[in-house]
């Protein structure tokens, strides 16, 4: 299903009366808006439990994980628009 509604909204300290209103969902037709922040912290963290997990279960095991680390940074950077 197509949104008929834009890619990015903006709000501001003077919009909390408006955001409080709009917080819950009320039918299946809505578009739900997630913070970008929220949305690349969680996904970090499913790539970071998933890396830690493959190298676990194949017998992977380093000290060094420098690589990983800016690999993560690379993808925050990448997600945020940087």
């Amino acid at each position: 299903m197509k949104a008929n509604a834009p890619e990015k909204l903006y709000f501001g300290e003077s919009d909390k009366g408006i955001l409080d209103i709009y917080s819950t969902k009320e039918s299946d037709n809505e578009v739900e808006y997630v913070r970008k922040d929220a949305i690349v912290e969680k996904a970090l963290a499913y790539l970071n439990s998933k890396f830690y997990f493959n190298n676990a279960f194949y017998g992977v095991v380093s000290t060094d994980f420098s690589a990983m680390e800016e690999l993560f940074e690379d993808f925050r950077k990448y997600m945020e628009g940087e």
